[in-house]
């Protein structure tokens, strides 16, 4: 028994703007492949008869209803899919040597926004790259793994060391994103920790001094009330149930002088 699938969520597909080309034309692909289109836009089929003509349409609907409203305007004229697909392409694929200088710049002087999450960073990082890589100006995966390390705050260098002493064919882009989102996880439960250590002692501390601040009106003394004072009710008979008592009066007289 046959199954279809009507999903048509398979095949949404964000939209093409200045920023996400090379996402956006590889996701395309695995669409128009999946729809059985990619024949009508690299070339394979060319004209056809009728039936063809509809899936060329197809194809073109297909990559025209992916592209935003500023991206629209290039293919608005196009006759056919491969001639829409194209001019996408030659419009974001440009291979002057200024927009190769222009990325290689920013994936160089990349730094950590410390106000995002490691997996942002290591996205746009991949990004970039993947841009580098459509125009023809691919980044080695080695140097790739020295800039992102490259681009770290120093609370990060024992990490960096560690990696130093490891052989040079195991220092790879993935490994290393692998080892900083772990990192990454370990600080941010450190940090966690000691927040909740440094309440504590916060806590504790204005505990201990509104103590303090407590005063006997009978001998006049702080750290204690009269109820408490031995000057006027004696020390306890029992000693062993109020040690603590006599520890903390005892504690505080020789604190303040008394």
């Amino acid at each position: 028994m046959s199954v279809s699938v009507s999903n048509t969520n398979l095949f949404q597909v964000e939209k093409l703007t200045n920023t996400n080309f090379t996402c956006w034309k590889f996701r395309l692909q695995m669409v128009l492949k999946a729809r059985k289109l990619w024949k009508y836009v690299d070339g394979s089929v060319v004209g056809g008869d009728a039936k063809s003509q509809e899936l060329d349409q197809d194809a073109f609907s297909q990559i025209a209803l992916t592209v935003s409203d500023g991206v629209v305007g290039h293919i608005r004229n196009a006759k056919s899919a491969r001639e829409a697909w194209l001019k996408i392409c030659s419009v974001f694929e440009q291979k002057g040597l200024s927009s190769q200088i222009f990325l290689r710049r920013k994936l160089i002087n990349v730094k950590l926004d410390e106000s995002q999450s490691m997996q942002t960073h290591i996205n746009k990082i991949r990004e970039l790259a993947n841009q580098l890589e459509a125009i023809g100006d691919p980044v080695r995966d080695r140097e790739l793994a020295i800039i992102i390390l490259s681009s770290l705050p120093e609370k990060f260098n024992a990490l960096i060391i560690s990696l130093e002493a490891r052989p040079p064919d195991e220092i790879t882009f993935d490994s290393v994103a692998i080892r900083l989102l772990a990192e990454e996880e370990r600080q941010n439960e450190f940090n966690s920790e000691k927040i909740n250590v440094e309440h504590a002692f916060y806590s504790g501390s204005i505990n201990n001094r509104q103590r303090s601040f407590k005063k006997c009106n009978f001998c006049k003394r702080s750290g204690h009330i009269e109820e408490n004072c031995w000057d006027k009710n004696g020390r306890p008979k029992d000693m062993n149930n109020h040690a603590k008592s006599a520890i903390i009066q005892e504690d505080a007289d020789a604190l303040y002088g008394f």
